[in-house]
């Protein structure tokens, strides 16, 4: 008999996070598993999922009523019944949560946290009593939520995947030339980038600074207005500092970077630092959180302290000064993340997961 699946994601896109819930989804109903995909009505990831052939239930999960998101949960789960349901995010976690230890939960619950916990030790041992298993997307994950009171026998750690359509596309010349209008691009700079939400970018921008090569640094994923965009505008010649927002057509602009960059403290398991890992660029990441999964310093590049803009400036100047090193981290860096990070491990460990809880007794 086929396994009915339910996914529950309340965010609508853009996010990393949003990408590996659904080519998860996708490569499951891929490997035979009926997926019902539930997501906010009128979203991007609802067309995608739509686009995928997923069977897509809109659910608009809103802040603060968790009351009200589990009653739709349970209408939902009532006229569409499943064999196991999977949270993806917080909402739907907190609502998931409040129906199973009030008995109204009718299959086994999945819980997968893809960023570093910032509930309660109290919250995060309630959701993880209510839970089969708890899926940590990385190692860092997995200790924090241990640390926050959830049982080691409840965590199974499944990393995020990469996926390979969002990198392996044609590029064509034009979207190129595109990204250079858009930044500003010049040969008299180097072109660095940090492809992500406002996280940390602002201790490389005070790293510039102390940085001697010209760069320019593109912040994508960055509004203009704000106190990043403030930062940028300060950055001393001879480097320069752009904040462009986010847009589907990304992936030319990889072929300007000389360098990615991720500072963020928080990642459960980075999809852009995949993605530019994938496309052979050499990456620089905070030591910190899930970074330490995915990146394994002087092999596939390299690891700073966190909000040490001396670190930052000494890495950035360090790679850009030795292309020999920048080629041979960028080439490993390819094949950590196409083949101990590829998509298909995720999908098989999933799969795993999910036909143990439906298929054995209910874990306690």
């Amino acid at each position: 008999m086929t396994m009915r699946v339910l996914h529950v994601l309340h965010q609508g896109g853009g996010a990393g996070s949003v990408t590996s819930t659904l080519h998860l989804s996708l490569g499951l109903q891929r490997a035979g598993v009926a997926v019902r995909f539930a997501c906010p009505p009128h979203s991007e990831v609802e067309a995608l999922a739509r686009a995928g052939g997923l069977e897509v239930h809109p659910l608009d999960l809103r802040p603060g009523e968790r009351r009200a998101n589990a009653a739709a949960l349970a209408e939902l789960l009532a006229r569409h019944p499943v064999e196991l349901i999977n949270s993806q995010s917080a909402r739907d976690r907190q609502a998931l949560t409040w129906l199973a230890l009030c008995g109204a939960l009718p299959a086994p619950l999945v819980l997968t946290r893809r960023q570093m916990p910032r509930t309660f030790v109290l919250e995060n041992w309630l959701s993880s009593r209510a839970a089969a298993r708890v899926v940590a997307v990385s190692g860092a994950v997995a200790g924090a939520l241990r640390r926050r009171g959830t049982p080691a026998r409840k965590l199974v750690v499944i990393p995020n995947g990469l996926v390979t359509e969002r990198v392996d596309v044609p590029v064509d010349p034009a979207g190129v030339e595109h990204w250079r209008e858009r930044i500003g691009w010049t040969p008299e700079q180097r072109t660095i980038g940090i492809v992500a939400r406002p996280k940390d970018q602002a201790v490389v921008l005070a790293a510039l600074a102390r940085v001697r090569t010209p760069v320019r640094l593109v912040l994508a994923g960055v509004e203009p207005a704000g106190t990043l965009g403030a930062l940028a505008r300060e950055v001393p010649w001879p480097h320069a500092a752009v904040c462009v927002p986010f847009a589907p057509g990304i992936r030319p602009l990889y072929e300007l970077l000389d360098l990615v960059l991720l500072p963020s403290r928080g990642e459960g398991l980075s999809q852009s630092l995949l993605e530019a890992m994938a496309l052979a660029k050499p990456v620089i990441a905070s030591a910190a959180a899930g970074n330490l999964d995915l990146v394994t310093p002087e092999a596939d590049g390299l690891l700073v302290p966190p909000l040490d803009p001396a670190g930052w400036a000494s890495a950035i100047e360090r790679l850009l000064a030795d292309p020999d090193l920048a080629l041979r981290l960028g080439d490993a860096a390819r094949h950590t993340a196409r083949e101990k990070f590829a998509l298909e491990h995720t999908i098989r460990r999933t799969l795993g997961l999910y036909r143990a809880l439906a298929l054995g007794p209910r874990p306690r």
